[in-house]
């Protein structure tokens, strides 16, 4: 499953740069990237979270290169992406 191999990519990276330096445009070339089901992200990034394998800043990272990869990568609009990511796939109102 594509997206279950992202997350664990992600996952391996967050531990990596909780300590260092973040050079996003060397990681995402590194990331081979195959547009997943937008389901399957939001049900692994569930899981993760369920799973407390990750601390918080380690999820806050993880979250913001999902984003970014999916910005960058994919054709799902803005608002899809930050909603399945930061709001469990709910709707976020800004203010």
């Amino acid at each position: 499953m594509v997206s279950k191999k992202l997350i664990k990519i992600l996952k391996m990276i967050t531990r990596d740069l909780k300590e260092t330096e973040f050079y996003s445009e060397e990681i995402l070339n590194t990331i081979q990237y195959d547009e997943p089901d937008f389901v399957d992200i939001g049900e692994e990034l569930a899981a993760l979270e369920s799973s407390e394998s990750l601390d918080d800043d380690e999820l806050d990272i993880l979250k913001s290169l999902l984003v970014y990869i999916m910005l960058k990568k994919s054709s799902y609009e803005r608002e899809d992406i930050y909603s399945l990511v930061f709001g469990g796939g709910k709707r976020l109102v800004w203010h």
